[in-house]
Order: C-alpha cells, then sequence, then structure tokens
C-alpha cells in the first residue's frame, strides 16, 4: 500500500500591528520614499492690492511713494491726486517697492491724463511691464505681470517725459496674492467691469496743497 499523500500547507504570512507583514513593508517602503498621504495643501493668500497709498490720499499724498524732488506735486485744486511737471532734465517720477509672490500674476491699474504719461513694473524676474498713454483725457493702462520663481519684491513706477507738459495721476494699483495689511482696502476689479479704478475708503484729513501745480 502506498503511504498517504502528504499535504503541504503555505504558512501564513505573521502580522505586524494587525497588518500583514507584505502590507506594513510596503507601507514602510512608501514612507522611506515620500510617498504617502498628501500633506494638506497651503491655503491660497487673498487678493489684494500691494500698493501702499496708491490713491493719493495719506499723508502729504506721497506717502510710500519716492518721487523726482520739485517735479512731483500734489494739484493745489483736486485732492487724491499727484501733478507731475517734466523738464529738460527729468521725467517726473514717483517709484515705489512692493512685496510680491513668487510664481503668481499682478494685474497694474493705473489712470493717468496728460502728454506721455508712463507706467509699469521692473525687478519680476520674467518679463517686466510698460504701459504708456498720451490723452489729455482720465484713461487707464493696465497690463498683467508675472514674478518669476524667486521674485518677493517688484519696484512700481510712473513717470512723464522730458520737456513734455504736466501729466496727473489719481491712481496706481497692482493686484494679487499678498498679505492684506489692514481691512481697509479698495475692492478688486471685477472682468466686465468699467474701467475706472475703485474709490478708497481710506481717506485721511487732506494734506494741505502745494503750489506748483
Amino acid at each position: 500500500m502506498r503511504a498517504p499523500a502528504r499535504t503541504t500547507r503555505r504558512p501564513r504570512a505573521r502580522h505586524r500591528d494587525g497588518l500583514p507583514i507584505g502590507i506594513a513593508a510596503g507601507a514602510l517602503a512608501l514612507a522611506a520614499a515620500g510617498i504617502g498621504p498628501a500633506a494638506p495643501a497651503t491655503a491660497a493668500l487673498p487678493t489684494v492690492d500691494v500698493v501702499v497709498n496708491g490713491h493719493f490720499d495719506q499723508g502729504n499724498r506721497m506717502t510710500a511713494w519716492s518721487c523726482d524732488p520739485g517735479q512731483v506735486l500734489p494739484p493745489s485744486d483736486a485732492f487724491g491726486q499727484l501733478a507731475g511737471h517734466p523738464t529738460d532734465t527729468g521725467t517726473a517720477g514717483c517709484t515705489q517697492t512692493v512685496n510680491v509672490e513668487p510664481n503668481s500674476s499682478y494685474r497694474l491699474s493705473a489712470r493717468v491724463s496728460g502728454p506721455y504719461v508712463f507706467a509699469g513694473v521692473t525687478g519680476s524676474g520674467t518679463t517686466d511691464l510698460t504701459l504708456w498713454s498720451n490723452q489729455a483725457d482720465w484713461n487707464v493702462l493696465s497690463g498683467t505681470v508675472t514674478t518669476g520663481p524667486d521674485t518677493r519684491a517688484l519696484k512700481v513706477y510712473f513717470h512723464g517725459w522730458y520737456q513734455q507738459g504736466p501729466y496727473r495721476i489719481s491712481s496706481f494699483e497692482l493686484w494679487g496674492p499678498g498679505q492684506p495689511r489692514n481691512s481697509c482696502v479698495p475692492t478688486p476689479p471685477v472682468a466686465g467691469d468699467s474701467p475706472s479704478p475703485s474709490a478708497s475708503p481710506c481717506y485721511l484729513t487732506p494734506a494741505p496743497s502745494v503750489s506748483g501745480s
């Protein structure tokens, strides 16, 4: 008689902390490789106007701006504006450095009037933005700039041109992701709306006017 055939049983995989060894080992391997449950996404920053005193209604109306001395003045007949008076050797300009986020888009909007008025952005780390107009009536310059991967500050500017007549500017805004400075900011522009800039709710007591407009 033949001996009964021996039945061979495969040993069960041992468990570690309630998981089969194979699954536990796989989880450890994924963790070591940095692959696992996704980390919570960082909350997106709100869209804000990163320009300080872009409606020229704070302090002496040039607060936060660095302007050509004697060439940029608050006009005596209007609050919330600046007037530039170019000369043979100067363009009557102002600049400001603003904080921005890398790899982000920012929309510039400036309301200006007068001959050869320029507005723009430099230091983007990509393609800088330059806008200009030559209109006696009020008009809005607008455009978009994208920051590079290492860009955390931009320089914004506006100016006239040599030997040209006076110009005026009533707002300069740069909208994009950023940290709100306070609750007193204009409403961001909406596509399809009138190009007129939003009115600032942050008016301070008007500063004494400066002659020379």
